[in-house]
């Protein structure tokens, strides 16, 4: 027994000599640190334990089923607000509202200019067939050289004068227009406004003022 206690109060008194020995060697590690590096290892602990409460507060928030709050914009402690997308004129709900520029115009009337009732056919076929015959076509020459060009039997030389232009009648309808040129007391000579086209004047096609 007295062996055993020896050995435990050999035992006690290395431990508390290893125990002052590193006491002292942790003192002496203490003082040679700089202050510059002691206050970043505090600041770190600092910001760990701040972390841990933060932590230990949302684990005590979602266990009582409390709602997080929104997290605050940096640099205050103001939180943040949802960003809220924009809401378009299609998405916009029906309630009759109308857009600033979507004002109805007024509808305007178009304003057309007074127009002279037409004739119709049949007046005015009705018409030409009525024209008095002033002259009529005694003969229709086409020359490649001399061109193209009807020679006159003229019935009213009151209205068969230079630069009158006849209209071409065959039965109601008009074929084409006839500028007249030369006027002598045994005919005139006339040449085309525009070109005929497959139906063209021929001997005895009678020539009117058109109405």
């Amino acid at each position: 027994m007295d062996t055993i206690k020896l050995l435990l109060c050999m035992t006690v008194a290395l431990l508390v000599g290893a125990l002052a020995m590193s006491w002292k060697n942790f003192r002496q590690d203490v003082r040679a640190t700089p202050k510059k590096e002691l206050s970043e290892v505090h600041r770190q602990i600092a910001e760990i334990e701040q972390q841990r409460k933060l932590l230990q507060e949302e684990k005590e928030r979602l266990m009582l089923g409390v709602p997080l709050s929104p997290p605050s914009a940096p640099g205050t402690g103001v939180p943040a607000m949802p960003d809220i997308p924009e809401m378009s004129e299609q998405d916009a709900p029906e309630t009759g509202a109308v857009f600033p520029d979507e004002t109805p115009a007024e509808e305007v009337a178009p304003v057309t200019p007074d127009m002279p009732a037409l004739p119709d056919a049949e007046q005015r076929a009705k018409a030409i067939a009525a024209a008095p015959v002033v002259a009529k076509i005694s003969e229709w020459l086409e020359d490649p050289n001399l061109g193209t060009f009807a020679i006159l039997e003229i019935l009213d030389p009151a209205v068969v004068k230079a630069d009158v232009v006849l209209s071409v009648r065959r039965n109601s309808g008009i074929l084409g227009k006839l500028k007249v040129g030369e006027v002598a007391p045994e005919g005139a000579s006339a040449s085309p406004t525009a070109v005929f086209g497959q139906v063209k004047p021929q001997v005895g096609d009678e020539l009117i003022v058109e109405p």
